[in-house]
């Protein structure tokens, strides 16, 4: 069953904070990571709130932004063809669409093309894959989530290091839960791109809460990254 949407907005809210350290998103938020994994070293490429990257999602959320007719929308059409692409230098270095994006980001229309590409793009997609493979508890969604956000997917290769079958097959959540999360933060800790090795914290704030036996996200407020996230009911 999916979660209700008090509990969807707070696992937004964690989300939001995993990704740039507040549970409240803004629009504007500019970062400069060298996360583009597509080359070796990785590339810099910029990344908009809460995890629009140049080489992901970026293009369709402005896309999305110009069809609402955002104030930028005329600004941001020059940038689009090729957004993305190996063959296109970063835009990481362009201060000019660095700063068209801080301006764009107090359009309330630019909130709103975030959102629901937000929930287009990674929480829908998210729940899909959790509803059709058997889980039901709201840390498994908020977790399946987090991997989307940060992953693009599930990766098959992290979810075979552990024998564990998922609740579609017959195999137990929390075990399952448990095992993936472990596998995932061997893996990030461990990964040649220094960056991953310092994103632990997102798979270890899980697995605190599952200590506690936070299954419905229910347990009073959950610490992320240093960061108190409490629930708004």
């Amino acid at each position: 069953m999916r979660p209700d949407e008090l509990t969807t907005t707070f696992i937004r809210r964690i989300l939001s904070v995993a990704e740039t350290g507040k549970p409240e998103w803004n629009p504007g938020a500019i970062y400069i990571y060298a996360d583009d994994n597509r080359f070796k070293p990785p590339r810099k490429q910029v990344t908009v709130s809460v995890g629009f990257t140049e080489n992901g999602n970026l293009k369709k959320m402005l896309e999305n932004y110009i069809e609402k007719g955002g104030e930028k929308s005329s600004q941001f059409q020059n940038y689009l063809p090729g957004m993305g692409s190996k063959n296109r230098p970063s835009l990481a270095g362009n201060k000019e669409f660095i700063g068209l994006l801080k301006e764009a980001g107090k359009d309330p229309k630019m909130k709103e093309a975030q959102e629901e590409t937000f929930d287009a793009l990674y929480l829908g997609p998210a729940f899909d894959w959790a509803e059709t493979n058997g889980f039901e508890k709201p840390m498994s969604y908020l977790v399946i989530a987090d991997s989307f956000l940060h992953s693009g997917s599930m990766l098959p290769f992290l979810m075979s290091k552990f024998p564990e079958k998922k609740p579609s097959a017959g195999g137990n959540e929390v075990e399952w839960i448990k095992a993936y999360l472990e596998a995932r933060r061997r893996w990030l800790a461990n990964h040649s791109n220094k960056i991953l090795n310092g994103t632990v914290y997102r798979a270890d704030s899980f697995l605190r809460e599952i200590a506690k036996e936070n299954w419905n996200l229910n347990e009073g407020s959950i610490v992320m990254h240093g960061t108190e996230i409490n629930r708004i009911v």
